[in-house]
């Protein structure tokens, strides 16, 4: 694939607005973890008021995230992600004033997060839903892999430019920057020109759409063996990475050298999506949970050898793990799955992600305590690739194939 054909869905104006404003949506999103952790312990400095304000966006993102996706279903996509991107900059405007005005209390940010968290469940299906809308099938591979090097770009961008922020200005200054991006994204949304679509197999309610989406994932066989194992895999991800990597980085390579290292997974996603395009993915399902077991390798390194530039390489072996699971799971969702599934679809495969991340981040703390920190990074390593080899024979994940790709028409 050349390179003008890697940036030819930006050539199809609706998804080009959408692209921008997701770019856009993600860069501040990237930017508002460290603006807010700062934010919050500027008003009380304690682990405890952290993850309270933490976990009222966790929750109600985990809880409503099934329902979420009937709605993003039931209503037109675009036009609930633009309402969702406006409410976002609302939430992150009164955040702001409140930093900025230091009349902020914790439980002024444990509101604004339940807000944010209950949003971002039916937003997060939603936008999985856009882009087999917005282009035909032969453009779509180079369209996710497109999403996915902004997102990694902006992923090392964003904190980055954060941390300036709040170790200049403040973190409300963070914040405002934050919350501009939604209402810049909801602008670029609003010039998307979209017929509304018809669903004539609406149910009376939202919880009438959610059902009868839950019985066709269950119909299609291989959603949920999927689900289970990106359950586990990020239960493993989130505890030995996200926060057990950090404390040993901190007794070896340091804080700089620990975020030298996590950057290069986002190279890792940016320099895979070159290779990715060139190749056909068939057996979509079997790459998706291989793709997973490429985060054992930093695992390994920082339970046997830690070095910067190592553990930086092993990053990006990750982070091209995670382009392939990005994109073979895109990919086949949006041949298997009829559009008004979609959001629904996603949504299952948002919550068995997102829902078992607070566990491994528990679970990692007394297991250090039992076993030490170098044998749980190991162990974990170890379940990622069991993990990962047992997914890839199942019947359901291992036979499933996707069509030969048709080819672009020509300009």
């Amino acid at each position: 694939m050349r390179f003008r054909d890697h940036l030819s869905p930006v050539r199809v104006a609706n998804f080009r607005w959408f692209f921008l404003g997701e770019t856009v949506n993600s860069a501040g999103t990237a930017m508002a973890g460290i603006a807010l952790a700062f934010a919050v312990l500027a008003i009380d400095d304690s682990v405890a008021a952290l993850g309270w304000v933490m976990a009222a966006w966790t929750v109600p993102m985990v809880t409503l995230m099934l329902l979420g996706g009937a709605i993003a279903d039931r209503l037109p996509r675009a036009l609930v992600l633009r309402g969702c991107n406006l409410v976002q900059g609302v939430v992150q405007t009164v955040a702001t004033v409140l930093v900025l005005t230091d009349t902020a209390e914790i439980w002024h940010l444990v509101v604004l997060q339940l807000v944010s968290g209950t949003v971002f469940a039916v937003s997060y299906p939603a936008f999985h839903g856009m882009v087999p809308v917005l282009l035909p099938e032969a453009e779509r591979k180079p369209a996710y892999l497109l999403m996915g090097q902004a997102e990694s770009v902006t992923s090392i961008g964003g904190p980055a430019l954060s941390g300036v922020l709040v170790a200049t200005v403040g973190p409300g200054w963070a914040l405002a920057v934050d919350a501009a991006t939604y209402f810049v994204a909801a602008a670029f949304l609003g010039l998307m020109r979209l017929p509304v679509a018809d669903r004539p197999d609406r149910r009376p309610s939202v919880l009438g759409d959610f059902i009868a989406g839950w019985s066709f994932v269950r119909s299609l066989g291989w959603v949920l063996p999927v689900a289970s194992c990106s359950l586990v895999f990020n239960a493993v991800i989130s505890g030995s990475l996200g926060v057990l990597g950090p404390v040993i980085a901190e007794d070896t390579i340091g804080g700089d050298g620990w975020g030298f290292a996590r950057a290069g997974q986002a190279v890792g996603v940016f320099v895979a999506a070159f290779f990715l395009a060139r190749i056909t993915l068939r057996r979509s399902l079997r790459a998706c949970v291989l793709g997973f077991t490429c985060s054992a390798v930093p695992m390994l390194l920082l339970g046997t050898w830690v070095s910067t530039i190592v553990l930086a390489a092993g990053f990006l072996v990750a982070g091209a793990g995670l382009a392939v699971v990005n994109l073979s799971w895109s990919l086949t969702v949006q041949e298997k799955v009829p559009e008004d599934m979609l959001s629904r679809v996603m949504a299952v495969d948002g919550f068995f992600s997102f829902v078992a991340m607070p566990i491994g981040q528990v679970a990692v703390a007394p297991l250090v305590l039992v076993f030490g920190a170098s044998d749980v990074m190991v162990g974990s390593a170890v379940l990622c690739l069991v993990v990962g080899l047992i997914g890839a024979t199942r019947p359901a994940i291992r036979d499933l194939q996707l069509h030969p790709p048709q080819a672009a028409a020509p300009d």
